[in-house]
């Protein structure tokens, strides 16, 4: 049965909030994140991708991004996720896309 459901997109970036770099590889973020999402959902998929950030103070920097994608969670476990997420990248904030899909596992 094809049900509607949300799917959340997380945008996470890499660099660190105080230094704008980047202190966390790649590859490891990506363990990290998955680690992290095992304890909370059944699934996700995860992309790198390239973005940009203005943070409070107006400094603007380009950084890794990793795109995570979540169906069947709901919105409380989601900014669970992320308030662990935020600490252990040190990220003022992390941008959370929510839309109603059709969904089903088949």
């Amino acid at each position: 049965m094809t049900d509607q459901i949300k799917k959340h997109t997380l945008y996470l970036g890499l660099n660190d909030k105080d230094t704008k770099t980047q202190k966390i590889g790649t590859i490891e973020s990506y363990k990290i994140t998955q680690n992290i999402l095992t304890e909370f959902c059944d699934g996700g998929t995860i992309f790198e991708a390239q973005g940009f950030y203005k943070h409070q103070n107006g400094t603007i920097t380009l950084e890794k991004t990793l795109r995570i994608e979540l169906l069947f969670i709901d919105d409380q476990t989601v900014k669970k996720i992320c308030d662990i997420l935020k600490t252990v990248f040190n990220q003022e904030s992390i941008a959370i896309q929510s839309e109603v899909i059709t969904s089903e596992l088949y």
